[in-house]
């Protein structure tokens, strides 16, 4: 389980509108250390941010936003909030399919196919898709991350649980958190998007005409443990370590890695 710490970190900047974010910081190293709070924040798309949350969030002072949404992810769901001119946004878009849909585009298609989709493989397969098929997007994201002047920094997509939590584990892994706390971190997605899932399974099991589940819809809505474990599974069999993954099949800069582990620990 998380720490204590990590949970009084994470209560002090609370925002309502905001539900999923968090600090991917505080966690205990394998070394006996932790890692730095206050550099990297993670969270679901800033666009929800509403006014009462809105000086906490300036409060954060951040350098960098990076948008892992699609440019249809983000058409009218940009931030409500004026940006500074010292806050750089780049958007490093993480494709679920060959076209670029919105979400609602891809809850239509998958409600097309009700009678066969398998809720649970469509999710294993685009953790797969994001380690092992959007591996320049990972670069480049891990280059944003380190680079001089970006903390702190802010990593997104539309619910912070799934490109966003898998971006994050990449960095606690680096920085030396023993895998089972990356595990129990990403996790910690589910009881904090309990009421996005709820809003989204009512929205899903109307246009399904009501032929489809909760329980058969949830696997879609939730992370699951099982779908970071299987492609940490592959990533280490395959490159036997995390910096080694990031260089061979990333072609991310060891310097990269280095800054990015004197960064956040």
């Amino acid at each position: 389980m998380t720490s204590v710490a990590v949970q009084v970190n994470r209560s002090i900047r609370k925002m309502e509108s905001l539900i999923n974010f968090r600090d991917i910081g505080g966690l205990p190293t394998a070394d006996g250390r932790l890692t730095r709070t206050g550099i990297m924040y993670r969270s679901n798309e800033p666009h929800k941010l509403k006014l009462k949350d809105l000086d906490k969030f300036n409060g954060l002072d951040l350098k960098l936003i990076c948008d892992l949404r699609t440019p249809n992810e983000r058409k009218a769901r940009l931030p409500r909030f004026v940006e500074s001119g010292k806050t750089m946004t780049v958007n490093v878009p993480f494709y679920q399919n060959d076209e670029d849909y919105t979400r609602f585009q891809i809850y239509r298609q998958i409600m097309s196919q009700i009678r066969t989709v398998d809720f649970h493989q469509f999710m294993r397969d685009f953790y797969r898709k994001v380690l092992f098929e959007s591996t320049n997007q990972i670069r480049d994201v891990m280059t944003l991350l380190a680079e001089q002047g970006s903390a702190p920094m802010l990593i997104h997509c539309a619910s912070g649980k799934d490109r966003t939590g898998i971006i994050a584990a990449i960095v606690q892994l680096v920085t030396g958190v023993p895998r089972r706390e990356v595990v129990s971190d990403y996790l910690l997605s589910n009881p904090l998007n309990k009421s996005e899932t709820d809003r989204a399974i009512r929205m899903l099991r109307f246009l399904s005409g009501f032929r489809i589940s909760r329980e058969r819809l949830l696997p879609l809505l939730e992370v699951r443990s099982e779908y970071l474990e299987e492609v940490l599974d592959e990533l280490f069999a395959r490159y036997g370590s995390i910096d080694a993954y990031l260089m061979q099949a990333c072609q991310v800069e060891e310097q990269t890695i280095r800054v990015l582990r004197e960064r956040f620990v």
